[in-house]
């Protein structure tokens, strides 16, 4: 059983999660010629179902650590005719002692997490719901889940999604473990299954290497307020200050004294700045949940995304009339220097 080190976090076990394979063969054919009984022993859970509107059926299956399920399909690779995995989850699971525990090691992880191509530019947070209405505590327990919200990365229909949540460790057939902070990347359609994991066939998936997909699409950085605060605003970080009293009194103070650092002023700078964003973000954007201030101040995801979106609203712009005769200052903000505001980890 494998185990990966993610930097500052802890260790974690990849896994795949759900899997769906479509096939030709209709769902009548196959329960004859598969080993259900032995499929639903060796797995979390096993499904087959009719295709909707489509000739064939499908196959539902959320695979354990050691992918004996997909093992023992291989084994009856021939009775699934023509097949394709349509929908692949891999997932790193971070061990906790506690919900508790697991709810801090999840906001550290979200602080630091950043996405591969995050297309979207922001984060939302969203609460399991079942038609409409959330889930009771029966239904939760059920599914192993906790009263708290899912953080996606991206939209549902995504090709390539992430999610960060905490559950409880799935084991085999239904049964659940100790709390867990999940790491989940979803490739949906066979084209980025082929795309992630070299191919959409069980011997793709079995020999899958999980540990270079995380270093693949894990990305772990923190911001540096100072540095991001220098370059919106060069000219308020470094200007002296004007204030020169002589008074003993007006010197003592440590706040007084915090705003005549550079350090400082960039830090606050930075701070306001991506305050103003979020502001004006949430407000365009109808999220199911607010995300928290401790979150939206540090995710580098949530800043990269905001800050995109408005040096794109930037770019957009048109010039005035009045700039023929005077050349127009560049600014200086762009994603290439916003990107050197961060520290990678991983």
């Amino acid at each position: 059983m494998a185990v990966l080190t993610i930097p500052g976090i802890g260790t974690c076990q990849p896994t795949f999660d759900a899997i769906s394979i479509c096939t030709d063969i209709p769902k009548a054919q196959l329960r004859q010629l598969l080993p259900i009984e032995e499929l639903e022993r060796c797995s979390h859970a096993f499904k087959l179902e009719k295709r909707r509107g489509k000739r064939g059926s499908r196959l539902k299956i959320v695979c354990l650590s050691d992918k004996e399920a997909l093992k023992l399909l291989q084994k009856y690779e021939d009775a699934l005719g023509s097949y394709r995995a349509t929908k692949v989850e891999a997932a790193f699971d971070i061990d906790t002692s506690s919900e508790k525990s697991a709810l801090v090691g999840r906001d550290s992880l979200l602080c630091r997490l950043g996405k591969v191509n995050h297309e979207r530019g922001y984060i939302t947070f969203v609460s399991e719901r079942k038609k409409g209405r959330p889930l009771t505590d029966k239904e939760l327990e059920k599914r192993g889940l906790f009263r708290h919200p899912t953080i996606y990365f991206e939209h549902d229909k995504s090709a390539h999604n992430l999610k960060i949540y905490i559950r409880r460790r799935k084991l085999a057939q239904g049964q659940f473990g100790p709390p867990i902070v999940r790491l989940e990347w979803t490739s949906k359609r066979s084209r980025a299954v082929r795309a992630h994991f070299g191919g959409d066939q069980l011997s793709d998936l079995i020999n899958a290497n999980l540990e270079s997909y995380l270093h693949r699409f894990l990305v772990l950085e923190q911001i540096d307020n100072v540095k991001l605060g220098k370059l919106l605003a060069p000219k308020t970080v470094v200007r002296p200050s004007k204030r020169t009293s002589t008074n003993a009194r007006a010197n003592t103070p440590p706040v007084a004294a915090l705003f005549r650092e550079m350090d400082y002023r960039a830090g606050r700078v930075a701070h306001l700045a991506i305050k103003v964003l979020e502001q004006r973000g949430g407000r365009q954007i109808k999220a199911r949940r607010d995300v928290p201030e401790e979150i939206w101040r540090s995710s580098p995801a949530q800043i990269k995304g905001r800050f995109r979106d408005a040096i794109r609203a930037m770019k957009a712009k048109r010039p005035s009339k009045n700039t023929t005769k005077r050349r127009r200052r560049r600014h200086a903000l762009s994603t290439k220097k916003l990107a050197e505001c961060f520290t990678r980890f991983l």
